[in-house]
């Protein structure tokens, strides 16, 4: 017995030692083997630090493994440690089963240059020319397959763009690869707070796949370099959940449609100085379909809740979110425009879109006093929101938290230069937008209740808008010194004192007219300069706006005649009959002569005059009444006796047409005209405040009259009038 036991036990010492020093020399000849043969066996260099083969039971370990990049130097590949075992009984079936895999700090890195990649090389090396291979007649099952504790990165130098995802952990519970048609399921961890998870389904000719995707929780960092490609952003924040579903071919990678759902939770986008100036909340998409070659986004339902937006006017005048568009630019990368001429128009479609929870702030830091507004619980909706035709958007909001905005925008989106948009505002406080008033007119907006409603219709870029405004209750504070309004001269609190009715009711029409397209065209700017000129229009044309019942602006005036007409004074009478009441108001005259032709008239009456007095004399002693006035005033010049008068006077030797009686006149009594004319318009404003004074009642402070001088005078050739203004007591 002790004989066969012996010889059991050296047979049994013999299989150990015999099978110690086949792994050992099994490890180190592959090992050796590998690393003198990489390029042809893989087509790279690699190292191993330590390798480990036992043949007998199919065990394999990897520790401190690195394929290199073509330069030998860089890394592509590495891995820490990594462990297989596979079942060699089942190699008798034809079948080969890996009872696991696994990988630990499996470092990858791939980078892209337009369309190389670096792996391009390994993928030439192994592929193969003949198309006609059989397939494998071998079954291959890989089982429990783990990865941990490693790291992808991607960088697309073109863009300049880099994802690096660390703590990156993976499982799978087996893979039949024995069938072409495969059902493969996995999770992964990216990062500390990612997880990913997919399902591929391959069809028999292992091309056509159905990839189910499920991210959640993803950083939108990562999308950064890509932004920025188009906008000048600082940094995008926010976590993304995505549920999709990818149909495709592996030979055409972006050749593929997704559906599925986009969940975006606390988007943050702040501008080049790193200011905050859109937030999102929830953004929630349902895709139908989106096809990057195809160009068609087709999504069911869209919607944005708690937009927070600001929009700020700098000092320089410079809107934060022009910091944020960048300029275009050529493409020198070159493939943005290939695959642009490439692929067809966008298609875009939005079946139902929903924006709620949202406000704007809107800051001007460009006026003399900063204006800041906000519109608050936006709603805007849409059925049916396309690129190919017509669509229709409608909001509502709060402005400033009392006031109410309703719009509705009807156009197409791809043609920014035809729209139609009708706008309603109620209940605006007028005081919100004194700075804009200041900087203007130079006149603060003190209290007023504003309503507005408009419809603006944009062709080719020319906007034609009808606007009406309403403001009950308007006050117009003070004019504010050392402020240099834009506007010049108007005087609003003038205007809109004399267009608010008896009623304390402000109501104008504000027409509209320009060109979207020309730099200089601002809508603000054209409404308030529409107002302006209406204010200095009802300022110069006071008639109308005191609905006085006149056809002029003005009230004639008749210098050789010392007293008014009866047209005339009824003139004035409305007017006072207007002013009553009213002592805060100032009606101004302002008298216009032609200086030239009254110069004249006034020459050829004293003429006339010396001429009557030497047919009567001793006339000269008498003071001139109504009959004598009237007889002098009739003397024609034709007159025989009056041009022999004149010819006597200015020592001529002829004296025959009318003309040569005015040329004596001239040189006669032309100095003294002069003074006469002072002295006719003195007389005369005199007469017309004593008038409204003391006749009709009105203040002394309520009346002014304004004297030519003899420069204006000579550049005036219509007939003599009073232009009349009317404004307030502080104004004048």
């Amino acid at each position: 017995m002790k004989r066969p036991l012996k010889i059991a036990l050296i047979v049994a010492g013999c299989l150990v030692g015999l099978w110690i020093l086949i792994s050992v020399l099994a490890s180190s000849i592959a090992k050796s083997y590998l690393l003198k043969n990489d390029k042809e066996l893989i087509g790279r260099e690699i190292d191993i630090q330590k390798l480990q083969v036992n043949p007998l039971i199919g065990k394999v370990r990897i520790k401190g493994f690195t394929l290199f990049e073509d330069d030998g130097e860089q890394p592509f590949v590495g891995i820490d440690n990594f462990k297989t075992r596979i079942k060699l009984s089942d190699l008798l079936r034809h079948q080969v089963t890996v009872k696991r895999i696994s990988f630990s700090g499996l470092k990858v890195n791939i980078e892209q240059n337009h369309d190389w990649f670096n792996y391009n090389s390994l993928r030439e090396y192994h592929a193969s020319d003949d198309t006609t291979s059989s397939p494998s007649k071998y079954e291959i099952l890989l089982n429990n397959i783990k990865i941990d504790q490693s790291q992808l990165r991607y960088a697309d130098l073109a863009r300049e763009s880099e994802f690096v995802f660390d703590n990156l952990s993976l499982e799978i519970p087996s893979i039949d690869l024995s069938s072409m048609r495969t059902d493969v399921g996995l999770d992964l961890n990216l990062g500390d707070s990612t997880t990913l998870h997919t399902q591929v389904i391959l069809t028999q000719n292992a091309k056509d796949y159905i990839m189910k995707l499920q991210i959640d929780n993803l950083g939108l960092e990562v999308l950064e370099p890509y932004v920025k490609r188009s906008y000048d952003l600082d940094s995008i924040q926010g976590r993304a959940d995505l549920d999709l579903q990818i149909k495709g071919n592996a030979d055409h990678v972006i050749e593929c449609d997704v559906k599925g759902g986009v969940v975006i939770h606390n988007l943050t986008l702040c501008d080049p100085e790193g200011n905050r100036f859109v937030d999102i909340d929830t953004v929630s998409a349902q895709i139908k379909r989106y096809n990057y070659l195809e160009n068609i986004l087709d999504i069911k339902k869209l919607h944005l809740t708690g937009i927070h937006a600001n929009y700020i006017i700098r000092p320089d005048k410079v809107a934060n979110l022009d910091l944020v568009m960048k300029e275009e630019e050529p493409d020198t990368l070159g493939t943005d425009e290939e695959e642009s001429s490439q692929k067809p128009p966008m298609s875009l479609m939005i079946e139902e879109l929903c924006m709620d929870h949202s406000n704007i702030i809107y800051e001007d830091q460009s006026l003399n006093e900063p204006f800041h507004y906000e519109l608050g619980d936006m709603v805007v909706t849409s059925q049916n929101l396309t690129l190919d035709g017509n669509s229709t958007l409608q909001m509502q909001a709060s402005l400033n938290q009392v006031g109410k905005l309703n719009a509705v925008w009807k156009g197409n989106l791809a043609d920014l230069n035809n729209h139609d948009l009708s706008l309603s505002l109620s209940n605006v406080k007028c005081s919100d937008f004194s700075p804009y008033t200041m900087q203007m007119f130079g006149y603060p907006l003190e209290k007023g209740t504003l309503s507005f409603h408009s419809q603006n219709v944009i062709t080719n870029g020319n906007i034609n808008g009808i606007n009406k405004l309403q403001i009950a209750s308007p006050i117009v504070g003070d004019k504010v010194k050392g402020v240099k309004p834009s506007m010049g001269k108007v005087p609003l609190k003038t205007g809109v004192y004399l267009l608010t009715d008896k009623h304390q009711q402000l109501s104008l029409d504000l027409p509209i007219k320009g060109n979207l397209n020309d730099p200089e065209f601002s809508y603000t700017e054209a409404v308030m300069t529409v107002l302006g000129n209406m204010v200095v229009k009802v300022a110069t044309s006071p008639f109308r706006a005191l609905a006085i019942d006149s056809e002029g602006q003005y009230l004639a005036c008749d210098l050789m005649r010392r007293d008014f007409t009866a047209s005339e004074y009824s003139q004035l009478d409305d007017i006072a009959a207007q002013l009553s009441g009213k002592p805060e108001v100032v009606v101004v005259f302002d008298l216009m002569v032609n200086h030239d032709d009254i110069i004249q008239q006034l020459s050829l009456l004293q003429l006339k005059r010396d001429y009557y007095v030497s047919l009567h004399p001793g006339s000269e002693s008498q003071s001139m009444n109504l009959v004598t006035s009237e007889a002098i005033r009739s003397i024609k010049l034709s007159d025989k006796g009056l041009c022999a008068f004149a010819e006597q006077c200015g020592k001529k030797k002829k004296v025959r047409t009318e003309k040569d009686v005015l040329s004596v006149a001239m040189d006669v009594y032309g100095k003294s005209s002069e003074d006469l004319l002072e002295l006719f318009m003195e007389k005369k404003n005199e007469l017309l405040v004593n008038y409204l004074t003391q006749k009709k009642g009105l203040g002394a402070e309520q009346v002014s009259v304004n004297t030519p001088d003899k420069s204006s005078m000579k550049h005036y050739h219509k007939e003599g009038k009073y232009e009349i203004h009317v404004t307030l007591i502080e104004e004048e």
